[in-house]
């Protein structure tokens, strides 16, 4: 069986956020020692103050394939699926290089997985395929023509 977790996060405590963090201090320190005083505060203030909430809340959403099933958490739900209750998963792409998992369960009932940005569907079809899911994938959808008036 293969063992080695399969892990995919995206959370708000990155080298991004930080980066931001000491970018926006700077700029804030800068017009601060050059004399705009509270035009300062107000310009680089409220930008430090989301960067600092966002930090603190930390919100992020991934999943983890394990050897008993796959966890998954979101902003507002977490749990965890056996691979026994797993059917098939559906995948398929989101037009910005990731990719879209839909977990079809034993008793008919589907769930969302969050997206991924990272991983395309081959590379999500492979790990799903080394646990014994049988993987769908998603037929794109018709265009239509466009009506010229």
């Amino acid at each position: 069986m293969y063992s080695e977790p399969f892990d995919y996060h995206e959370q708000a405590r990155n080298p991004r956020m930080y980066l931001l963090t000491g970018l926006t201090g700077a700029v804030l320190y800068a017009g601060l020692s050059q004399g705009w005083g509270l035009a300062a505060i107000l310009l680089a203030g409220p930008v430090l103050a989301w960067i600092l909430v966002q930090l603190v809340m930390n919100p992020g959403a991934g999943f983890r394939l394990w050897e008993q099933g796959i966890s998954f958490y979101d902003a507002d739900r977490e749990r965890m699926i056996d691979w026994h209750d797993l059917s098939a998963v559906t995948l398929s792409a989101d037009g910005a290089g990731g990719a879209i998992c839909i977990l079809h369960l034993a008793d008919g009932r589907e769930e969302r997985l969050p997206a991924t940005a990272a991983f395309t569907t081959d590379r999500l079809a492979q790990e799903f395929r080394l646990r014994g899911v049988p993987v769908w994938r998603a037929t794109p959808e018709p265009r239509g023509t466009l009506a010229t008036a």
